[in-house]
């Protein structure tokens, strides 16, 4: 017999917006980030995963951008507390906070998966994801869809219910790293790298 554990996620909108960090350091965020990445579109490179299956992830990825980096995760660091207290999510030390720059285009998606599954990675113990792009927006698609759980045997595996989130601009979600979930595909006509879906996005770790 099936148990069902619904998929908890925190979604923070405006989270650039909010006055966590100085004036000067939020706004320098919120102009610069889509110059700094579309400046970059030569330096992003195909995604690929650890256990290197083909077709199941299709984006591009920037994986040094320290420019962005350092404020990122000060930023991601101040909201923390609320994330452990939404989240009802046992507290642990944090030993790192991973980040990569990811962007979507036409036809891009990344399939079911889990980010803590293998021994390189089982010290992820929450995922995140922010948002951005130019507006108006020129693509559709692109929302994450995270598994309900099946926790009947004792082993986390992905129910046949789930729960799908919008990829709304300057916000940022948060989820433990081994739910199960997926990037549906994204539709950009234009096909131009400057209307992706862009993300920063990573695991914040124990």
């Amino acid at each position: 017999m099936s148990v069902i554990q619904a998929a908890k996620y925190l979604q923070i909108d405006g989270f650039l917006d909010q006055s966590r960090l100085p004036s000067t350091v939020s706004q320098e965020c919120n102009i610069h980030l889509l110059e700094y990445v579309i400046s970059r579109e030569s330096r992003f490179v195909s995604t690929t995963t650890s256990t290197g299956e083909a077709d199941y992830r299709n984006s591009k990825i920037l994986y040094e951008f320290p420019e962005i980096s350092a404020w990122m995760v000060h930023h991601i660091s101040a909201i923390l507390p609320t994330v452990f207290t939404q989240l009802d999510h046992p507290l642990f030390e944090v030993s790192q906070i991973e980040m990569q720059l990811t962007a979507h285009n036409d036809g891009n998606y990344y399939k079911m998966h889990n980010d803590n599954g293998s021994a390189a990675v089982v010290n992820r113990e929450l995922s995140y994801v922010y948002y951005f792009y130019q507006e108006p927006k020129g693509f559709s698609g692109g929302e994450l869809r995270l598994y309900d759980l099946d926790v009947a045997t004792g082993w986390y595996e992905s129910a046949e219910t789930f729960v799908t989130i919008e990829p709304r601009n300057n916000s940022i979600v948060f989820f433990p790293s081994y739910y199960l979930h997926e990037v549906l595909p994204v539709a950009c006509p234009s096909r131009r790298f400057a209307e992706s879906r862009f993300t920063l996005n990573g695991w914040i770790c124990r």
